[in-house]
């Protein structure tokens, strides 16, 4: 028995670790809801036109490939890994897969599309040139992407709501 005592907190420590190692529920909002905002972020036509702008003023770090890379797709990948990270219960499951759905969907987009337009930047092609590619984007895009982003917001809203947890559309 006196083995067994000295041996007890060695027993309990693995179980204090994964106790501690779950998420909150504030935790999976951030890593869900408020992570998904890099989709939304970069979803947007000025996004290009900041790019541009940075050429023009020599202010873009390397190219606009890369920066679309590195600011935008790097960063999504972080925040999709951490979503499927975390455990997925009943309470957090639909949370989850609705933003790993949204920003799945914005890195296919973002590595495709977006790669694309920052080639054509990056090759010299005219503002006009861009312009119509970003356009043609969005215009076929824009329905799937809308219709993802809202249904991802009123899942959270939901699970904010059911959690206490303040959360404001903009």
């Amino acid at each position: 028995m006196k083995h067994l005592l000295k041996r007890l907190p060695l027993l309990l420590l693995p179980l204090l670790f994964f106790a501690c190692s779950t998420a909150t529920k504030e935790q999976i909002f951030q890593r869900t809801a408020l992570n998904a905002n890099l989709v939304s972020t970069a979803y947007r036509p000025a996004y290009f036109t900041e790019i541009l702008e940075l050429k023009a003023k020599n202010n873009l770090p390397s190219s606009a490939k890369e920066y679309v890379s590195s600011r935008t797709i790097a960063p999504l990948n972080e925040a999709i890994d951490k979503a499927k990270d975390l455990k997925q219960t009943k309470d957090s499951q639909e949370l989850i897969s609705t933003s790993l759905d949204y920003m799945e969907s914005g890195k296919r987009l973002f590595e495709k599309e977006y790669l694309r337009i920052a080639e054509m930047i990056d090759s010299g092609k005219s503002p006009e040139e861009v312009k119509i590619a970003i356009d043609q984007m969005f215009t076929t895009t824009e329905t799937n992407m809308l219709s993802k982003q809202n249904n991802m917001i009123a899942v959270a809203k939901v699970f904010a709501k059911e959690h206490n947890i303040d959360y404001i559309v903009r």
